[in-house]
């Protein structure tokens, strides 16, 4: 009774999460720090798993853990319109994720991996297990390393074009944000 208690708070939430975000138009958000974050918890728990040599329970609260933790700053944009910054990054990559080749492939391969470690771990199978997780890890860095360097300017944002593509920019409505034809925003710097 207590799993399936937890499976559906897990789901409710998850379920409130993704349509808070495609109010939005922002479904490569949800996906990506979901896959992110539920990653992080699965590898956690496959190393605490291996550490303590026993299986450690419930990877659906662990996984809603890890995805808010990663959510976090859209979660501080979507109830209080705080903007994002660099120092999101603390966030579990939160900015970074973004700029990775195949950002939402690449989180998937890592979820899987994290999600096999954590079942070999439940298994006993420790070795296999650290294995798992390490690749996780390595396939993270790996794309962290070859990532597209980080807009530093509004001028670097404006001349990448795929940004919008991949991260739709909604802005909540402001007095500082001029809006075009048809509604777009139109970004300016502000002069002081």
């Amino acid at each position: 009774m207590r799993r399936m208690l937890s499976v559906a708070v897990v789901l409710a939430v998850e379920g409130y999460l993704y349509y808070r975000y495609a109010l939005l138009g922002a479904h490569f958000h949800f996906w990506l720090h979901a896959l992110f974050g539920a990653a992080l918890g699965c590898s956690l728990l496959a190393v605490f798993a291996v550490v303590r040599r026993r299986p450690l329970g419930n990877v659906w609260g662990v996984g809603l853990t890890g995805h808010l933790y990663s959510a976090f700053p859209d979660l501080l944009f979507i109830g209080g319109g705080v903007l994002h910054y660099l120092w999101m990054d603390a966030f579990a990559l939160h900015i970074s994720l973004h700029f990775i080749p195949a950002p939402l492939v690449t989180m998937l391969a890592v979820f899987a991996l994290s999600l096999g470690g954590w079942a070999a771990a439940t298994l006993g199978r420790r070795r296999v297990a650290v294995g798992l997780v390490g690749c996780a890890v390595v396939a993270t860095t790996a794309a962290l390393s070859v990532r597209t360097p980080l807009p530093t300017s509004l001028e670097e944002f404006r001349e990448e074009r795929t940004l919008a593509f991949f991260c739709p920019l909604v802005v909540p409505p402001s007095p500082f944000v001029r809006y075009g034809e048809g509604g777009q925003i139109v970004l300016e710097e502000i002069e002081e």
